[in-house]
């Protein structure tokens, strides 16, 4: 064989095996990025339904907080109304006539025990006079007496003996009423 034959063997043999691990290396090569594809489209995949479930959760939280947010202004909006129901049923006291609200005002007296003294605030004054703390007196046979000085208050009265003051101010009234009344309103109003 000659030189040239020889060199043309070693060559066509070198191309023969540069082909062999070129085409080895091309199938790895494809291996590689077939595997590295599905990994990428499993990847994709679970970061899709990850997002999603981010998105629903947070829709449901935002859900949740808007239905919170909405049942506070609600209550608030019926606390307020039954504020004005009791602030209104306050003031219809405090606006009564005179010869009314010396009824109650006496009504209210009927509290009062022996050696009490009556306070009444400066909107009573011209309504409730000593001479009717008197009369009344005299007619329950029990011995009462009408302060000098006025009480701090706005409506109704106060009896003060034995070291027990007795509050039947208007202000006292309403709220023992709420008190009282505030749920059966409430589940009428907002039935």
């Amino acid at each position: 064989m000659s030189k040239e034959a020889i060199i043309e063997k070693i060559v066509s043999d070198g191309r023969k095996k540069a082909d062999a691990i070129l085409g080895e290396a091309r199938e790895k090569a494809d291996e590689i990025l077939a595997e590295t594809a599905s990994e990428c489209k499993a990847y994709y995949d679970q970061s899709v339904y990850d997002t999603g479930k981010l998105v629903d959760d947070i829709l449901s939280r935002g859900k949740t907080v808007a239905e919170l947010d909405a049942k506070k202004l609600q209550l608030g909006a019926r606390a307020k109304i039954l504020d004005e129901v009791y602030s209104n049923a306050l003031e219809k006291l405090r606006a009564l006539d005179k010869k009314k609200y010396k009824n109650l005002l006496l009504k209210m007296l009927d509290n009062a025990e022996d050696g009490d003294v009556v306070i009444i605030s400066e909107r009573e004054k011209s309504i409730l006079t000593a001479s009717d703390v008197k009369e009344f007196s005299e007619k329950k046979k029990i011995k009462l007496s009408l302060a000098k000085e006025f009480g701090d208050f706005d409506g109704g009265l106060m009896l003060r003996g034995n070291g027990i003051d007795k509050n039947f101010t208007f202000d006292v009234e309403i709220a023992m009423l709420r008190e009282e009344t505030e749920m059966n309103i409430a589940k009428e109003l907002f039935a």
